[in-house]
């Protein structure tokens, strides 16, 4: 499956931007935009997983914010999308089929995350 998201919104008339921007102070393009849009409505709608982001005071679980995020691209087809991410894990998972997957899953029994867990409990035991 491909995590490549095509939008919802006509975009065609939109130009691509000219280059990536700092990500901390400008004005987001208005693809990105409509991409962070998108993203939140599939939030709001989704059934894919449970998750108490404490915005509803009727989820059961502790409340754990979470950090989206989207970038846009074109594929090799030429067609303009977005991926989308988010930090850490979503209803303790770490894979999902519309999120990118993260560059380690700390939740992998052998990976550097676990191994050196290990590590430093057994030096704090």
């Amino acid at each position: 499956m491909t995590r490549f998201q095509t939008y919802h919104t006509d975009v065609k008339g939109i130009a691509l931007p000219k280059k990536f921007t700092f990500p901390f102070y400008y004005d987001p393009h208005p693809l990105v935009k409509i991409a962070a849009e998108e993203l939140q409505n599939y939030l709001q709608n989704q059934t894919d997983f449970e998750h108490n982001f404490g915005l509803d005071e009727y989820k059961t679980g502790t409340p754990v914010g979470k950090m989206f995020g989207v970038l846009v691209v074109q594929n090799t087809k030429g067609v303009i999308g977005y991926l989308a991410a988010f930090s850490g894990s979503l209803s303790d998972k770490s894979l999902t089929e519309k999120f990118v997957p993260p560059i380690c899953d700390i939740h992998a029994q052998h990976s550097f995350f676990k191994v050196e867990e290990q590590a430093l409990n057994a030096l704090n035991r």
